[in-house]
């Protein structure tokens, strides 16, 4: 009966976690759809226009290391709700810009936020189910990628056209970030190692990082990513 609940509790949480990946990856991808509008209001060359994603890009990779080097050791509920509430809420105020350079800055922030997401997730994830059943765990909360993308294509230009303003899509997409990030605090983190069948040793790693690199599938992971992305 008690894993039955726990079960039961680990795909609820599956189900937030999914949900968040969504609109990380729906709020990221608004300034591609509404780039143009912004362009004639600022008069932006293409180079400013590259520097908004290249600025993001960057900013989200380098943050993304010492969060992540947070999620091994602190409390993930806690990373991806301040997480949640940093990017909303950045979001919001990125519709509020004034000028190019204050949205760039506010989008290199966003960047910040989101990076904390998706180190904590994996990690809770792993926690949350056995190894037979993790790779379909990964496989949904990844979905959260592709689902995102359409649903920014899909409605973006309608809230746009409905509100006559390019500004309003960013203040909508805060509302559920603000509410998932309620909801994420209010998760109750399994113990670390919890679904291994195995009992894992509990102490730090010497040199993770130099161990990690050591791994050459790693290295073609880091490279397919680059090439899908480019």
């Amino acid at each position: 009966m008690q894993q039955s609940q726990q079960a039961a509790n680990a795909w609820r949480i599956l189900f937030l976690l999914f949900l968040a990946n969504l609109f990380n990856f729906f709020d990221r991808t608004i300034p591609a759809i509404i780039i143009e509008p912004i362009r004639l209001e600022w008069g932006l060359s293409d180079f400013q226009i590259g520097l908004i994603g290249t600025a993001f890009t960057i900013v989200y990779a380098i943050a993304g290391v010492p969060l992540g080097r947070m999620a091994d050791t602190g409390a993930r509920r806690k990373i991806m709700g301040w997480g949640l509430v940093a990017w909303s809420s950045l979001t919001a105020v990125n519709g509020l810009a004034w000028n190019f350079w204050s949205f760039l800055l506010v989008r290199m922030g966003i960047g910040i936020g989101e990076a904390s997401y998706a180190p904590a997730a994996n990690s809770l994830i792993g926690d949350l189910f056995p190894p037979h059943k993790r790779a379909r765990a990964m496989g949904i909360f990844m979905l959260g990628l592709p689902l995102g993308l359409l649903l920014a294509f899909f409605t973006i230009g309608a809230m746009v056209e409905a509100f006559d303003s390019w500004r309003a899509p960013f203040l909508i997409a805060a509302v559920p970030g603000m509410i998932l990030a309620l909801f994420m605090f209010c998760i109750k983190e399994p113990k670390r190692g919890a679904a291994e069948a195995v009992q894992v040793a509990t102490s730090a790693v010497d040199k993770p990082l130099r161990k990690v690199l050591a791994i050459r599938t790693f290295w073609w992971l880091v490279l397919a990513g680059l090439a899908f992305n480019f």
